[in-house]
């Protein structure tokens, strides 16, 4: 015997790797720089990202991307400026999500599947009467600065109306759009 293990030919960091499903991670070495490098990133985030989106109700922040995109690579770490580039990168036709930024300046990956988010965002509000950014995060389990971003989307789309009182700001179905 030569002393080497058949059944354990991987590093532990490339193992870490393969289990969580980025077996040959994008690298500078390995796909150039600029923007082959970024397109090359951008499709392997969207392949990663697809599972993780759906169960965040379509919609990640840019600094959740980047934590998990980091902690599914292991060692081969990405720069935040270069997880933008690749965001930037996606498109809706050939990654199934993009790059967005709400009117706060933040910045998300959104999947394409925006009336089914304001579905779910009507449907909440229908249940309730009426809703305010707080419920909707905590209805939807959200994260506020999210849920009020969606409200204003849908406000923006004429899907909601918004009453300011003394109390805060209540979002209503909009009935006017019916008429």
């Amino acid at each position: 015997s030569s002393g080497i293990n058949a059944e354990w030919p991987l590093r532990p960091g490339k193992s870490a790797l393969l289990s969580i499903g980025i077996s040959n991670p994008v690298t500078r070495e390995s796909h150039g720089t600029g923007t082959s490098y970024h397109k090359s990133l951008g499709s392997e985030l969207a392949r990663m990202l697809d599972g993780p989106l759906r169960e965040a109700g379509g919609v990640l922040s840019v600094s959740e991307v980047y934590c998990r995109y980091n902690r599914a690579r292991g060692i081969e770490l990405v720069s935040p400026e270069d997880v933008v580039n690749a965001c930037k990168t996606l498109t809706p036709e050939q990654h199934g999500m993009e790059l967005k930024k709400f009117s706060s300046g933040v910045l998300v990956v959104e999947g394409d599947n925006f009336k089914s988010i304001m579905d779910n965002l009507l449907q909440t509000i229908k249940s309730n009467e009426c809703c305010t950014a707080m419920n909707l995060s905590n209805v939807m389990s959200i994260p506020l600065l999210l849920a009020k971003e969606r409200l204003q989307a849908a406000e923006q789309h004429g899907i909601v109306c918004r009453d300011e009182t003394d109390d805060g700001i209540f979002f209503y179905e909009n009935l006017f759009c019916l008429m």
